[in-house]
């Protein structure tokens, strides 16, 4: 049977027909189209970011304005990253250089469109610099991002050095006299320009180059409208996890452009008001009323606004979620040779939502919470509420699982202990929790602070959107609890995973200034070593034990199995025979040649010929008179022993806040160990090695 959407795709890009007829004036629409106070517009999957975009620029054509409508293809934002790679490897960097370029190309374009103004051509030849530059641009290709392209590559070529590719940038597209010659074209208008951006998401990638191209292109898009002042207007439409990954990475944004966001949300009228307008296209129902008009669809059950909160409670409250089970709860009645809607077909219709849904809240999460699949997985049929106690030990035999992927060890850990990993799916909202005073389930969908998990005794609940998925055991809720599951919506939000994170790793490094030197805090620094081993190193080494062989006479301080899946941890046990890794804690700067027999003597049998000292030295390099002598005097009798120090430990901390940063720490112990081996065994010091480089020049 072909499928029925009688109430249109739930995509909106190919939904046009019934946008034009049903389009729902949402406060999301009216605040976009009446204020200028905010250019980025951030919604999850299906908030309806697209219809947004298609209705602004009809509406606004319909006033007679210019209209600038970008929206790429995935193959068009993937072919910019070479590109934007040419300024460098740092957010930052990539931000800079694409914020000029995106300032450029949208300037281009804007001169493009006045050009093709029969009104403003003879406007635009006024500008020689403008008019040259305009020329090669449309030459170039048929899109934004294909002539960007072309013009960085060849505007850049021979410029070897990234820092100066961003600082000649300018200069070579002659962006200041562009910029001005601009603005006088732009006075001359008689209309508004709009700008409006959709699409980033598609071809985006969350990593450095991806994360700084969607920062430049908010930049450049911010200069751009400044600069034009009331003569342009300029929406940019972002999904929600892209946000958050330029939250994390741009320590700037909330001084910068966090106030200039509006934050796309949908209560349970507006959405209830969008439903009964494309009941009334699709069915032709002619009566004013909207719970009227809801009614002439539905069965007795499922009539008035507390039948479609029943209905609702099985979406994310997003026009596309419910779209969709419209769709196929109609579907499904219409198998049935029945006009009516009943329960049940909304119960079958669920179950294919509930798996997309499912689906989008990893994709959407992955990159700012790493495990996010594994742990919600684990709740699979099991019940759909539970005790907090119950969701500890839950996640708990996730972070036991020896298969748990690395990265996702490491995050969780991150977190610090499994409540806060509730507290993370709170903040994503998988996790509701029940409101003992309203007898409510409070559910977060844009990463709110998740204050409400306070006590032992607090009880949870899934979102029932995930139910089906999931394949829980519930109980039907209780009558008139289902609209009492509340989805709440800020203004400001939080990426809570990220700042959970964040937190959490900060805290880390702070502890380490309290423990003081010596025998009194020698206990407390073992405890954070083996705290930030487990942490740093979750990838590759397991079975993280403080002094397990407390009662022998060699007692070992930290010892860990070590996987030697990849990378260095692969290189010591491949190299060294390194089976179990030996971590000598040393809560005291200076070490010798006393510490390094110590390590020696551990090195038999699995724990091959190399291990570690960590100590609180504030150099990390190895000193004549001290470490060097001692390491290599156990270096020619086939042993490594690596110093660390706190400090180095802390670095790894610091870049681990970054969760594409996995590797952190085995990337530095890599260096560590070329170092040592390449410098330290010659009987060169760092010091000694960069006068003789100084000499050679």
């Amino acid at each position: 049977m072909t499928k029925v959407n009688v109430f249109g795709d739930v995509r909106a890009e190919h939904d046009h027909a019934m946008l034009d007829e049903s389009f729902f004036e949402s406060q999301n629409y009216r605040t976009l189209f009446e204020s200028r106070d905010r250019f980025i517009a951030v919604g999850r999957r299906g908030t309806g970011k697209s219809a947004l975009t298609y209705r602004l620029s009809k509406d606004w054509a319909a006033r007679k304005n210019l209209r600038l409508v970008i929206a790429p293809s995935e193959e068009q934002v993937i072919g910019l990253r070479p590109a934007a790679g040419l300024f460098g490897d740092t957010v930052s960097k990539i931000r800079a250089g694409i914020k000029l370029a995106w300032r450029y190309a949208l300037l281009m374009e804007i001169a493009a469109i006045c050009q093709n103004n029969y009104k403003l051509a003879g406007e635009v030849q006024k500008y020689e610099t403008l008019r040259t530059h305009l020329k090669a641009w449309t030459s170039r290709g048929t899109c934004l991002f294909e002539r960007l392209r072309h013009v960085l590559r060849e505007r850049l070529q021979g410029i070897k050095d990234p820092e100066d590719r961003i600082a000649d940038l300018s200069s070579l597209l002659q962006l200041n006299r562009i910029t001005e010659e601009v603005v006088k074209l732009t006075e001359s208008l008689k209309q508004d320009l709009i700008i409006l951006i959709d699409r980033l998401d598609e071809g985006y990638e969350p990593d450095t180059v991806g994360i700084g191209i969607v920062d430049g292109i908010l930049y450049g898009t911010d200069e751009v409208r400044s600069a034009l002042g009331d003569h342009v207007r300029a929406i940019v439409f972002l999904r929600d996890n892209i946000f958050r990954a330029v939250q994390v990475e741009d320590k700037d944004f909330s001084r910068n452009l966090e106030s200039q966001v509006l934050r796309l949300h949908w209560d349970p009228e507006e959405l209830f008001y969008m439903v009964c307008k494309r009941i009334r296209a699709a069915f032709k129902v002619e009566r004013e009323s909207d719970i009227k008009v809801w009614n002439a669809i539905t069965a007795n059950e499922l009539h008035g606004r507390e039948g479609f909160k029943k209905c609702l409670r099985l979406t994310l409250y997003r026009p596309r979620d419910v779209i969709a089970l419209l769709n196929a709860a109609i579907e499904h009645a219409r198998r049935q040779r029945r006009e009516t809607l009943i329960e049940e077909d909304f119960d079958e219709s669920s179950k294919h939502i509930s798996v997309t849904r499912f689906d989008d809240l990893g994709k959407e999460y992955e990159t700012v919470f790493p495990g996010i699949k594994q742990v919600t997985v684990s709740f699979a049929n099991g019940p759909a509420q539970f005790s907090l106690q119950d969701g500890i030990k839950t996640i708990r035999k996730v972070l036991d699982d020896p298969d748990l992927d690395g990265k996702a060890l490491q995050h969780l850990r991150i977190l610090g202990a499994e409540e806060d990993v509730v507290k993370a799916l709170y903040g994503v909202g998988f996790l509701g929790i029940q409101d003992r005073q309203s007898s409510s389930w409070v559910f977060s969908h844009d990463g709110k602070r998740p204050d409400k998990v306070t006590s032992s005794d607090d009880v949870l609940m899934i979102h029932p959107c995930y139910w089906n998925a999931l394949n829980l055991q519930r109980d039907e809720l209780e009558p008139g609890a289902a609209e009492q599951i509340f989805d709440e919506y800020e203004i400001t939000i939080h990426s809570q995973s990220a700042e959970q994170r964040a937190t959490s790793l900060g805290r880390l490094i702070s502890e380490l200034t309290a423990i003081p030197l010596g025998t009194e805090g020698a206990a407390q620094f073992e405890d954070w070593c083996k705290r930030v081993v487990e942490i740093a190193f979750a990838k590759e080494l397991t079975n993280v034990q403080l002094h397990p062989n407390q009662s022998a006479v060699q007692r070992r301080d930290i010892v860990a199995t070590n996987q030697g899946i990849d990378g260095f941890w692969k290189r010591i046990r491949d190299d060294y025979q390194t089976r179990q890794v030996i971590f000598e804690v040393k809560n005291f700067e200076e070490v010798g040649i006393e510490e390094y027999r110590q390590v020696n003597g551990y090195l038999t049998r699995e724990y091959g010929n190399m291990g570690f000292i960590v100590c609180r030295d504030k150099q990390a390099g190895l000193m004549k008179g001290r470490e060097l002598e001692a390491f290599r005097e156990f270096y020619f009798q086939g042993k490594v022993i690596l110093k660390i120090t706190a400090t180095t430990l802390t670095s790894v901390l610091s870049k681990l806040r970054n969760p594409s940063k996995i590797d952190a720490g085995d990337i530095a112990l890599d260096h560590q160990l070329d170092v040592h081996i390449r410098l330290y065994s010659t009987g060169q010091t760092e010091a000694s090695a960069s006068k003789k480089r100084g000499r050679q020049k």
